[in-house]
């Protein structure tokens, strides 16, 4: 009897520490599982910020990229116009739409389609409003005339991206002096005097005359 019960106890006691080890060793299993889980989330969440930054990373240089360009092409648009504005006030052939008119401390706004001033060669065409004094019998209250340009000289300053011009106009017995000032990127002032009107201050923007426009001093027959 003695030696049963000592053999149930030593079976009772190996059972319990066989099954404590199970036990143990699930858990240990369980919890390893929820280790690397956790590690997992973590390499994952580091991926994640790594490919965001490596994302934003060639976003920004893509906008710069892109962002260089334009920069780049609004740069050569603006030589581009600039060479074509030297061509037509080297040429003599541009028209000046006017915008502004300046007299007795005055400002006025005008219709740039119906306030110009046409170079085209040794042909001026001139159309602009008028809101001074006249020195006439008859209120002068528009300019408009068609003549032909005399003494015409230019100066520039390549510097500065300035061109002076001055010029007379005539029309029959009457001459109008008129003087320009022109910026490289085609702002211009205009100065307009005549006997019967008093010194006018115009303001404008030069734009050049397409060679495909036909030159009115040509007298040749075309078909």
């Amino acid at each position: 009897m003695i030696i049963l019960s000592h053999l149930f106890y030593e079976y009772h006691i190996t059972t319990c520490f066989s099954a404590g080890l199970t036990i143990y060793s699930q858990n240990s299993l369980a919890g390893m599982k929820f280790e690397l889980y956790i590690i997992n989330i973590i390499i994952m969440k580091k991926i994640a910020v790594l490919l965001s930054a490596v994302f934003l990373f060639l976003a920004c240089s893509s906008t710069k990229e892109l962002s260089s360009t334009r920069t780049e092409n609004r740069k050569l648009k603006k030589l581009a116009e600039q060479a074509e504005i030297k061509k037509a006030i080297e040429s003599r052939k541009y028209i000046i739409k006017v915008n502004r008119l300046y007299t007795n401390g005055a400002r006025y706004d005008l219709i740039s389609t119906t306030n110009f001033v046409i170079i085209n060669g040794e042909i001026a065409s001139i159309s602009l409003g008028y809101m001074g004094g006249s020195f006439g019998s008859r209120r002068i209250t528009g300019i408009n005339l068609n003549g032909r340009t005399d003494n015409y000289k230019m100066e520039s300053n390549e510097t500065k991206g300035i061109y002076k011009i001055q010029m007379s106009v005539m029309y029959g017995s009457d001459k109008f002096d008129v003087y320009l000032t022109i910026g490289n990127g085609g702002y211009c002032s205009i100065a307009l005097n005549n006997a019967y009107i008093q010194s006018v201050n115009y303001q404008g923007i030069l734009v050049p005359i397409p060679d495909s426009i036909i030159d009115p001093t040509d007298k040749k027959e075309r078909i």
